[in-house]
């Protein structure tokens, strides 16, 4: 099921309309650069840097289709799966109403912060206070999973003390900014090496295996003895006040919602106008345990479990006892006959994707239900290896998408240079090298 590719030519940067047609004339995706197709926006978009996040979306993509579609003001964007929240950014700046849905409580936290209305002055004073009280304050320091592994007594205590502060001195309307820097400073105080999404706790030993930065990486771990830890946070939440001016401030409120399950949005039907989304892979990115230290740290794993966070999380690689193989299979034969292969040699990576594609089915109809007639549905998406069988992901989600009443429009294929998009997901699943973006429509509705 691999697409058939047509490239473009060399240096050609056409319009919307033309690539439609070129994929009309011979049914095959079009390859395409989207940092060609849509040069990053000048001046930058500062809200997209407050927080760090693993498998970001290129922003190009969102950018793309938002000036070539160009909806109408005031029109309801949805991304089911939004991420830190860069398609609904993006949507706000465009003056959109941004509605997404992440099962991540850290995802969720991002884009809130990303999409609320801030008062600079305000903040600034929220902050000079929180720096004047912070010292005297008992340490609040909740569940956080191996806690002296990844942070020194010092540091715990220092960041127990700013999380007491923020409680007593911020705003409601403040706080996803505040608790969103608070949580990039644990990020940049803790032992883990920065350069992996995932936590992994610097090792002066394997100091051979981290090539050309590896002296960096330790200078960091040297760093860290001394590090004031104040002073990080208080650069944070300047360098992401002074970001997040390019939405709006003052009283001009941003009207958007996020919900936590793209299965069950609290949506009326036909009431999106766009939706613009990049659902998670098979054998997913890691996005709960690359957020543990946060979630921890934000109060949001009790008893330092994250398996609650992860039962809910579609392409999630642990699965339940009550999550069995289905016998009666996905529905698409070219599906159901390649994962009964993969079960032959991996039956627990077979039921994994199994099971993402049955929960992908069904966000797929929830999308299906929501998005009125003639919407426009952008859908990046990439293939990977399951158990080291390629698994066209494209192609088994455009299906399942044809399924729920959308009809495919136009196909293309983007080549991934970002580092950031192309992390292991597990030992037999690759890396990602390539996505496909397609533009799929809103069907009638059956009566």
């Amino acid at each position: 099921m691999t697409a058939r590719v047509e490239p473009l030519p060399h240096g050609e940067r056409p319009a919307l309309d033309t690539l439609i047609s070129r994929f009309d004339s011979g049914s095959a995706a079009v390859e395409v650069n989207f940092r060609r197709l849509m040069p990053s926006v000048t001046p930058p978009r500062g809200g997209h840097a407050i927080h760090p996040y693993p498998a970001k979306l290129l922003v190009n993509i969102p950018q793309f289709f938002l000036a070539a579609l160009c909806p109408d003001h005031g029109d309801k964007l949805l991304d089911p799966f939004c991420g830190s929240g860069t398609v609904l950014y993006e949507a706000a700046l465009a003056g959109l109403r941004p509605l997404g849905s992440d099962s991540n409580p850290l995802a969720r936290l991002v884009t809130r912060a990303k999409l609320t209305s801030i008062n600079r002055d305000v903040v600034g004073d929220e902050l000079a206070l929180i720096m004047q009280r912070y010292p005297m304050l008992a340490p609040d320091i909740p569940d956080v999973i191996n806690l002296d592994y990844w942070f020194s007594d010092r540091i715990s205590q220092t960041l127990g003390k700013l999380r007491a502060a923020i409680a007593q001195c911020v705003s409601t309307r403040h706080r996803p900014l505040f608790d969103v820097s608070f949580s990039a400073t644990v990020k940049r105080v803790s032992y883990a090496d920065p350069r992996l999404s995932v936590p992994v706790k610097i090792n002066p030993a394997r100091s051979a295996r981290y090539g050309a930065k590896g002296d960096e990486v330790l200078r960091r771990l040297a760093r860290l003895e001394n590090v004031d830890v104040a002073a990080v946070f208080w650069s944070i939440v300047s360098q992401n006040s002074r970001r997040l001016r390019q939405v709006r401030e003052g009283d001009a409120e941003i009207p958007f919602t996020i919900f936590d399950d793209a299965r069950a949005l609290n949506l009326a039907d036909a009431s999106i106008d766009i939706a613009i989304t990049s659902p998670p892979y098979v054998g997913a990115q890691k996005y709960i345990r690359a957020s543990s230290l946060s979630l921890g740290w934000l109060g949001f794993t009790p008893e330092c479990k994250l398996r609650p966070h992860e039962r809910v999380s579609i392409g999630r690689e642990h699965l339940g006892a009550e999550e069995i193989w289905q016998t009666e299979g996905t529905g698409i034969l070219a599906a159901d006959a390649l994962l009964d292969e993969i079960a032959a040699r991996n039956p627990l990576r077979a039921r994994i994707a199994q099971r993402y594609l049955l929960e992908m089915r069904d966000a797929l109809a929830e999308l299906a239900r929501v998005m009125r007639t003639g919407a426009d549905l952008i859908l990046v998406v990439g293939p990977n290896l399951v158990a080291g069988f390629e698994f066209p992901t494209p192609a088994f989600l455009e299906e399942l998408a044809r399924r729920a009443g959308f009809a495919t429009h136009l196909h293309l294929i983007d080549s991934i240079e970002s580092r950031g998009l192309m992390t292991k997901r597990n030992r037999t699943a690759g890396v990602i090298q390539q996505e496909s973006v397609f533009l799929l429509k809103r069907g009638p509705v059956d009566v």
